[in-house]
């Protein structure tokens, strides 16, 4: 029982951030932070219109979010799995997580060329 409550409690972090975001990030002056890379060398990095996409996403904007960083298809899901696997090794302590949800090496390489494709292809368009 105790593993529920630990699930449940750390299921309503993420969204109570999510929501926080929702409220008040990218209205008025409070847009996020700017990418420090991009300001530096005026290339956009993966990870840039990130904050946007988020944005845009929680506001039901599906089509502004991709224009954003079409990335956040990959990344979102990507991190919420990395967070729930978290939760479930360190904080309920759940061994056979990672047993049967471990993400091979190949996912791994993968994503990494494909994150250096995107940058490649992101800064020559």
């Amino acid at each position: 029982m105790k593993n529920w409550i630990l699930r449940i409690i750390f299921l309503i972090i993420p969204l109570f951030g999510l929501y926080y975001y929702y409220q008040f990030f990218g209205s008025g002056d409070n847009g996020g932070l700017s990418c420090m890379f991009y300001r530096e060398t005026g290339w956009l990095c993966p990870g840039c219109g990130g904050q946007r996409a988020l944005h845009a996403l929680l506001h039901g904007h599906f089509r502004e979010a991709i224009e954003y960083n079409v990335m956040i298809l990959v990344y979102f899901p990507l991190l919420a799995f990395l967070y729930i696997a978290l939760v479930e090794v360190y904080i309920v302590k759940n061994d056979k997580f990672l047993q049967k949800y471990a993400i091979p090496n190949w996912f791994a390489y993968s994503f990494l060329a494909l994150i250096i494709v995107f940058f490649i292809v992101r800064n020559i368009w």
